[in-house]
């Protein structure tokens, strides 16, 4: 956990060692075919060798040197930092253009770019009970009210640590964030970033703020903090707490027992199923590439191109609008099962069924469906559709009139490379809208 670089992780020596046995393994096949001997078929398999050890080398090192250039500056490399990100903003760094790069990761941390990680929070309990306050401070970043965003997030975080770590929150002293083979929990990472944002602040000033400190800002000493820098930075260090849960979870603050190494069979067999593998990725993402380039907003008008109300049979099979019918049709019907299983599920863990239905069943219950219709559908993405629908609710013997939107995401049963418009998926849907069922009378 104290290794000098992140470079060094487990993860990233074991690729290096296999990608160090695939070039010995490539010497022997070029002698086998200086003596005749036919390796047409791996030399193909081969072919693709030096371009993944290039981009391994780019991507190993990438952490180690953002955290060089930014770690001061109150930003950290993570897990599910974007990549693209990253490396750009490595490279204007590299080039003497850090406020540049610091402005890229500013604007990225601070728009709806983040959505998708939001819903990412959810796979962690400590963090998914407060994700009411997370979706309420993405509503207040996007609106520009970081004075309300920066300390809603320091408190949440330093909650939730408290939390995962069962002793202490995240701006304790003693507070061990460091975990084996990690990339937020290196040494060189959330360590460093507590360090920063628990700078000393002993005097009041009203000079604008560039990193969130804590006790100055909650303890109402730095007053220049409701910025959009602060915000960004609560941001990303909020999402390195959630891969640093992440492996605490998979049980990653000890050391494993030593794994004894593979044959040189073994590692062959190995390495030809990393080489397979890969080749099929690539062939996917670039099908995939090809069909995003393609792809646009349908531009559906209601009452022309699909009707506003009807029966799921009305509309074209694996499109959001019929699965938002469907999800009008479970509610009526009771069917809370049905909608437990429409429900987008952030965790690879999934979560039981019936104890969904049951929660689902208690948001719902007495909330009568008496009629709905679809207002409007916006394809935002190639995967990710909005449905707005106007219903109407009987609850507690008063009618109420609420629009919701279904924000849906497509996705494949066996992980493919689907996109709106291809046969096979599964359209789930975000229940960011369940508050306004859930308390449905104070809505008027």
């Amino acid at each position: 956990m104290k290794n000098d670089k992140i470079e060094d992780n487990h993860s990233y020596q074991k690729l290096r060692d296999e990608l160090a046995g695939a070039k010995m393994f490539l010497r022997l096949v070029k002698f086998f075919s200086f003596l005749g001997v036919n390796t047409k078929d791996l030399d193909k398999a081969f072919e693709k060798l030096p371009e993944i050890k290039s981009q391994f080398d780019l991507l190993s090192k990438s952490p180690d040197k953002f955290n060089d250039h930014f770690s001061k500056r109150g930003w950290i490399a993570h897990e599910s930092m974007n990549s693209e990100l990253m490396l750009t903003a490595i490279e204007f760094a590299d080039k003497g253009l850090i406020d540049d790069a610091e402005r890229r990761l500013i604007e990225y941390y601070t728009t709806d770019k983040i959505y998708w990680m939001l819903g990412t929070l959810n796979g962690v309990e400590a963090l998914s009970k407060r994700h009411n306050f997370f979706q309420l401070a993405y509503e207040d970043t996007l609106a520009k009210r970081y004075h309300a965003v920066v300390p809603i997030l320091l408190i949440m975080i330093d909650g939730a640590v408290n939390d995962i770590d069962r002793q202490t929150g995240f701006f304790a002293e003693k507070t061990d964030l460091t975990t084996w083979d990690s990339i937020a929990s290196h040494s060189t990472g959330l360590t460093v970033l507590k360090e920063t944002f628990c700078d000393g602040r002993h005097k009041t000033t009203t000079e604008e703020i560039s990193l969130p400190y804590r006790h100055g800002i909650l303890h109402g000493r730095d007053l220049g903090f409701a910025n959009q820098t602060v915000t960004a930075k609560c941001w990303c260090a909020l999402f390195a707490i959630k891969d640093w849960a992440d492996a605490v979870k998979k049980g990653k603050r000890n050391l494993p027992r030593p794994v004894p190494k593979s044959s040189l069979l073994e590692t062959l067999s190995q390495l030809k199923d990393s080489l397979n593998k890969y080749s099929e990725s690539n062939k996917r993402n670039k099908a995939a590439r090809q069909k995003m380039d393609l792809w646009k907003d349908r531009g559906l008008i209601i009452g022309t191109d699909i009707p506003a109300k009807g029966s799921p049979s009305d509309y074209a099979d694996f499109t959001p609008e019929q699965e938002s019918i469907k999800f009008m049709e479970f509610w009526t019907k009771g069917n809370y099962g049905a909608i437990a299983r429409q429900i987008h599920q952030f965790s690879k863990i999934k979560k039981s069924e019936k104890i969904e239905a049951g929660r689902i069943r208690g948001i719902f219950s007495g909330k009568k469906l008496k009629d709905f219709k679809i207002l409007n559908v916006v394809d935002c993405a190639p995967v990710i559709s909005e449905v707005t629908l106007r219903t109407i609710i009987v609850f507690d013997k008063k009618q109420y009139e609420k629009e919701i939107i279904l924000r849906l995401i497509y996705e494949s049963p066996n992980e493919e490379i689907l996109i709106n418009g291809d046969k096979g998926g599964m359209w789930t849907f975000i229940e960011n809208f369940f508050v306004k069922i859930e308390f449905l009378e104070l809505e008027i």
